[in-house]
């Protein structure tokens, strides 16, 4: 019998099909569903990391500011943001990590930038009044636990037209899963590919360029969520409700 937790689709709710099922030598912690209404496929629930699984693990990674090959790698990002938003722009690098890389990338491109890491950080910097004109996420979205209200949150947090720049790994085609080194780190729960990514996009009323492979700009519209005056939490346009629990 499967828990409901693993049948549910973290993203939007509906049932999940099974997708990959683990070998005996696979290191993966559990088995993979796929949603086939948004497409997004996830590791089973129960087998997710807690936070102090993923701080821990987070800390082994060494993505050194004096490495060509990382910085090369976050401009992946950097480049496509730069061209859709040219500095002078306010942002928040959400999800920086212990060491603000691609923050620092930024600013020495003109950018004011605050950065920001839940597992490293717990208070979030408040947006400026007319909210970020961009927010980056870098190798994140797959971390999500609650995906849809982090997400509602990241937009929300944008001004009118503010850009969400994301990069995640897309998926391969079902026969190159087994081998996907992208699975293998434990703290990956979720992954999105283009279908997925729009199906975000509808959700949360934005539109979204794909510039390149793994790499997202959602861009806010007059549907997307807005801040409440007296709470500052996310309030989703209307026909578009926002997703429960933690943040992240």
């Amino acid at each position: 019998m499967i828990p409901a937790d693993d049948a549910a689709c973290p993203l939007c709710g509906q049932h999940s099909r099974p997708f990959y099922h683990r070998g005996a030598r696979d290191p993966a912690p559990g088995d993979y569903r796929r949603c086939h209404h948004c497409g997004l496929i996830a590791l089973e629930r129960s087998t997710w990391p807690t936070r102090d699984v993923e701080r821990a693990y987070y800390q082994t990674h060494e993505n050194r500011p004096d490495d060509p090959g990382y910085r090369a790698h976050l401009e992946r990002l950097s480049d496509p943001l730069t061209r859709a938003l040219p500095p002078p722009a306010t942002g928040l690098d959400w999800g920086c990590g212990p060491q603000p890389v691609l923050a620092d990338l930024l600013r020495a491109r003109g950018y004011t930038l605050d950065a920001w890491d839940p597992a490293f950080a717990p208070q979030r910097p408040q947006p400026p009044s007319g909210g970020w004109d961009f927010i980056s996420c870098t190798e994140v979205l797959e971390h999500l636990h609650h995906p849809l209200q982090t997400l509602t949150a990241m937009v929300a947090a944008l001004g009118p037209g503010g850009i969400l720049a994301m990069m995640t790994e897309w998926p391969p085609p079902a026969a190159g899963f087994r081998r996907w080194h992208y699975r293998r780190d434990p703290t990956h729960v979720a992954f999105y590919g283009p279908h997925t990514l729009h199906w975000i996009a509808a959700r949360l009323g934005c539109t979204l360029e794909l510039p390149a492979a793994d790499i997202a700009l959602f861009r806010r519209t007059a549907t997307a969520p807005v801040r409440t005056a007296d709470s500052g939490r996310p309030r989703p346009a209307r026909g578009h409700p926002a997703g429960s629990g933690h943040a992240c």
